[in-house]
């Protein structure tokens, strides 16, 4: 592998140079990175945040997200598929009702990435 020094001078300096940056690149490459990646582009989307900010306060209804942001039903359902899929939310029936949560795995790093605008 060819090396390329973009910085003589702070290179000429320390000699471990190579190996820190192999390391950072290491990490970077991790699976985590990945899932992160994932999760935040599903976040990305302001209706998908709205939603999540909701379900981390308590599980909700789907029909309570018809009535709080006035959407088209299949903007909302599309946008509550996705987040399933992308396994930060899951569902269960009470009664007739369709309720959604925050999966339980999700729901630590989530409150501590959002945790802020929550309180």
């Amino acid at each position: 592998m060819a090396t390329a020094r973009c910085c003589p001078a702070d290179c000429a300096l320390r000699s471990d140079w190579e190996d820190e940056l192999r390391a950072e690149k290491e990490m970077l490459e991790r699976e985590v990175v990945t899932e992160l990646h994932t999760r935040m582009k599903l976040l990305s989307h302001p209706l998908r945040l709205k939603i999540i900010l909701m379900l981390l306060k308590r599980d909700h209804c789907v029909c309570e997200f018809f009535y709080v942001f006035e959407e088209p039903q299949n903007l909302i359902s599309y946008n509550l598929k996705k987040l399933e899929d992308g396994g930060l939310i899951e569902s269960y029936y009470r009664s007739n009702h369709k309720i959604y949560k925050v999966t339980a795995g999700a729901e630590p790093a989530l409150m501590r990435i959002l945790g802020d605008i929550i309180r």
